[in-house]
Order: structure tokens, then sequence, then C-alpha cells
């Protein structure tokens, strides 16, 4: 951004407001998502160029897990601020996997079957805003 002299001026960069703690509980479930996906997806090999079932599965089930926990972990949030950073931002987003999404849909398309890749596309991305909806739907009912 300038001014009207033309000088740049300069803006401070914002402060991260995370403590050690906070650091760690998405580290550690970052870990612990991340381990469970792996664990999974070697469990439930899908070959190169397969409807890549094991990252839906895993995509539609983190979807609906954000979506029940979300409005369940916000209540809880000033009894256990942890709660949050840890499931949702750790676990959660180390469970859940944009980066092989996008890559099941590219070597679809590369292997020859754009079609498969479309659905795909389409499951997750519906699939996954659907499950979150049905989560958050779920959280309300058990939170009232």
């Amino acid at each position: 951004m300038t001014r009207m002299d033309d000088e740049p001026t300069e803006r401070p960069l914002p402060r991260l407001r995370f403590s050690p703690a906070v650091i760690f509980a998405i580290a550690l479930g970052g870990a612990l998502g991340t381990l469970a996906r792996f664990l999974l997806d070697s469990a439930l090999t899908v070959p190169a160029g397969h409807f890549p079932s094991t990252t839906l599965l895993i995509n539609l089930s983190g979807s609906l897990a954000i979506g029940l926990l979300i409005p369940l972990v916000d209540k809880a949030a000033g009894r256990a601020p942890l709660v949050r950073p840890f499931l949702i931002v750790g676990v959660l987003g180390g469970w859940t996997t944009y980066s092989t999404f996008a890559v099941d849909a590219t070597t679809l398309i590369k292997n020859g079957h754009p079609t498969t890749s479309v659905l795909y596309l389409a499951a997750t991305i519906f699939g996954g805003l659907g499950c979150v909806l049905v989560g958050q739907t779920l959280a309300r009912r058990v939170s009232s």
C-alpha cells in the first residue's frame, strides 16, 4: 500500500496469539490424525486408476465429524480451550486430506477416467457439505 506521495507505508505483521500449549495441541492432534489416515489408507488400498473410495471415506467421515464436533466443542471451549485446536484443527485437519483428494482426481483423468474423476470430485464436495450439515444437525439435537 502506498500513500499519496508514493512512499511505501509499513503495516505491522499480525502477531500470532497462540500459546505453546495450543501449538502443541495442534501438532499432537495433527500427528494422530495423519497417522490414523495413513493406517486406514494402508489397510484399504485402492489400486491406481480405481475410484479412490478410501480417500472419499476419510474426507466424508472427517466432514461429518467436523460438523458434529464444532458446535459441541464450541460449548466446551471456555472449560477446555485446547479441545478445539487439538480435535478440529489437529486431529481432523490431519485426518482429512485435500492434497490426496486432488492427486486422486488428477490421476483418474491421466489414466483415462475423466467421468470417474468428476463423480469423485462431486461426491467429495457435495458429500462433504452434506456430512457437515448432518453433523451440525445431530450436534444441535444432542446439545439442546
